[in-house]
């Protein structure tokens, strides 16, 4: 999704970025149908055709929306990994980090998964970005599967392609679940115990992690 980020010279101009991450925290609050342009605008500081430059329609909004989330959560995920990890505490650190992620921004930007999750199934361009998301966080999961099978951590009896849609399956309705369900259901110090479970069941798992996920 390539957006342009900076439109004419106005001393007001915003960045797509920048309003896409007001867009999210009033969408949260007041909800995607009830969101105007004009409210975003007042937020920004800018005028209401500025806002329009940038998006010129609600689904371009949601879909920089969803970029600016997916990449805030990548760079938290992604933060995790440390240097002397094997592949299977690296997708343990991809699974926990995910739902972790989900619990501390159950505010804003988890709302905004569970809107699109809603919306993909009732507008096609909806459901199209929700398909773009999902299938990244496919490549990312199956990135890792293959990591494993290389290094001779990880061995499967089924097609590793088939085990990261499930596992993807299973991580985003966990995520959802940690942004829906009421505070404190989901507790970040059991994460750990119950993911490795699902690694070992799906993919063999033969290595024993050597330090705990929060030290």
């Amino acid at each position: 999704m390539n957006m342009v980020e900076k439109h004419g010279t106005d001393k007001n101009c915003c960045t797509g970025e920048k309003a896409a991450e007001a867009a999210i925290k009033l969408v949260a609050k007041q909800g995607f149908a009830e969101t105007t342009f004009k409210m975003l605008a007042d937020k920004l500081g800018i005028s209401e055709a500025e806002v329009l430059r940038l998006f010129p329609n609600k689904n371009a909004l949601m879909q920089k929306m969803v970029q600016v989330i997916i990449r805030h959560n990548h760079a938290v995920v992604d933060g995790l990994i440390r240097s002397g990890d094997d592949a299977g505490y690296r997708l343990l650190r991809h699974c926990v980090g995910n739902v972790a992620w989900a619990v501390r921004n159950r505010g804003a930007e988890t709302q905004i998964l569970i809107l699109l999750y809603y919306l993909a199934g009732r507008r096609k361009e909806f459901a199209d970005t929700f398909d773009r998301m999902t299938a990244g966080g496919r490549q990312r999961i199956l990135k890792h599967l293959l990591a494993g099978k290389r290094e001779g951590m990880f061995h499967f009896t089924s097609d590793p392609a088939a085990i990261a849609e499930l596992l993807h399956h299973s991580l985003f309705g966990a995520m959802l679940y940690a942004a829906a369900a009421p505070k404190g259901s989901v507790k970040e110090s059991e994460l750990e115990k119950a993911w490795m479970k699902v690694i070992i069941a799906l993919t063999n798992y033969d290595g024993q992690p050597t330090q705990s996920f929060g030290k």
